[in-house]
């Protein structure tokens, strides 16, 4: 059985000598950290009366209680479950590594029946969140980032070597993985929808058609061609030139929003292996104005920034980010920092700002909150 309680604060440690007076032997310089002061309980069974284990036991117990609410802040409630046995190899089992140093408040044994059946002990522990939060990133267990738009992105590129079409998508593969290294969604096109999607996107009037024949809610369109300009290059070797242009259109809204052209050269051994060095090379110019296009243009769509302050307990965070889940028009949520008692919240949400306070008010339970500033895509609360 299993009894503890969790207050912590964040604090940013100065290595010269920690504020705290229960900590004033720290004399040891050590590089500025974030880190939890944490009050947790450890309880164990007495087993063959040995007091001694039982109370070696009760303070493992703690320290682990004090990391395990500690992981709380990056890892929701599903991944917890789901991956428990993950997260307690990659991080509940290095507990001592992430305990910076504790004192012990208060142990002994708790009677059950008139008998001395447990042993508890209470600690305040320093707990080195910033490793837990890199090492959860490390392993995949944090909570996912929210992708940079909630929208859904395809792409369609026309390769041809030398005027015949080559279907080994060499510059399309391209762009849509820098697409997905950016975590953008990306949707499939059937195979039966590529020639009805090229005709489209040729003409203003076709591309109005496309919202009705195409799911996707952004289109990154274009050709790619290869010519050969020169044999014998460097003794064997044949060198190609390709041009790529493309156009990035918004499909629900028959917007041209962005369009380029790039062109590179490529060498190879044949005739073949040159032409797709030279379309991958162009793709790769071409996926990084994309991207860079996308970001600037779509990074505020969909999404709202909440910044909550005033925290004073982990147990807090984790009972906002729980109501702010809830919330049906939330899609997603990811902390981009805690630290100082303030917290800052991305929420994925097709709602304005307005609207998810409303529901913010209503889902967080046993917690006065205060909005003190509201915009289109910001939120500031303060807990009271």
């Amino acid at each position: 059985m299993k009894k503890f309680l969790l207050i912590i604060t964040i604090a940013i440690v100065f290595s010269a000598c920690s504020s705290s007076k229960q900590y004033k032997k720290e004399t040891v310089k050590e590089k500025e950290e974030e880190i939890a002061v944490v009050e947790a309980e450890g309880i164990v069974s007495i087993k063959n009366n040995d007091i001694i284990n039982a109370k070696k036991r009760a303070l493992a117990d703690a320290q682990k209680n004090a990391v395990e609410m500690s992981v709380g802040v990056y890892v929701n409630a599903v991944t917890r479950v789901e991956k428990s046995m993950l997260v307690e190899q990659k991080i509940l089992s290095k507990t001592n590594g992430y305990i910076k140093k504790y004192k012990i408040l208060s142990e002994g044994t708790v009677s059950q029946g008139g008998q001395d059946n447990f042993y508890k002990t209470r600690i305040e522990a320093v707990v080195k969140i910033e490793e837990i939060n890199k090492d959860l990133n490390d392993a995949g267990l944090n909570r996912q980032s929210a992708p940079p738009s909630n929208l859904l992105f395809s792409v369609l590129i026309n390769d041809r070597i030398d005027d015949i079409g080559n279907e080994d998508k060499v510059s399309e593969n391209v762009i849509a993985e820098k697409l997905l290294s950016k975590n953008y969604k990306l949707g499939q096109i059937n195979t039966q929808d590529k020639s009805l999607l090229s005709n489209l996107t040729e003409n203003p009037e076709g591309q109005k058609k496309l919202s009705e024949t195409f799911k996707s809610d952004v289109l990154v369109t274009g050709k790619s061609s290869a010519t050969l300009f020169k044999e014998n290059v460097m003794g064997n070797l044949i060198s190609y030139n390709a041009n790529i242009s493309f156009k990035i259109i918004k499909i629900s809204e028959s917007a041209l929003i962005y369009s380029n052209s790039f062109s590179s050269g490529g060498l190879g051994i044949t005739k073949e292996a040159a032409a797709k060095e030279a379309m991958r090379r162009a793709a790769l110019l071409a996926s990084e104005d994309v991207a860079k296009v996308l970001e600037e243009r779509l990074k505020k769509f969909n999404y709202i920034t909440i910044v909550v302050k005033n925290i004073s307990t982990i147990n807090q965070l984790n009972t906002i980010m729980k109501g702010i889940e809830d919330i049906n028009e939330i899609k997603n949520t990811t902390i981009i920092n805690f630290a100082n008692g303030t917290a800052k919240i991305k929420l994925e949400t097709d709602e304005n700002a307005s609207v998810i306070v409303k529901g913010i008010g209503s889902q967080v339970e046993n917690i006065v909150l205060k909005v003190t500033a509201v915009s289109n895509d910001f939120v500031e609360i303060e807990i009271q």
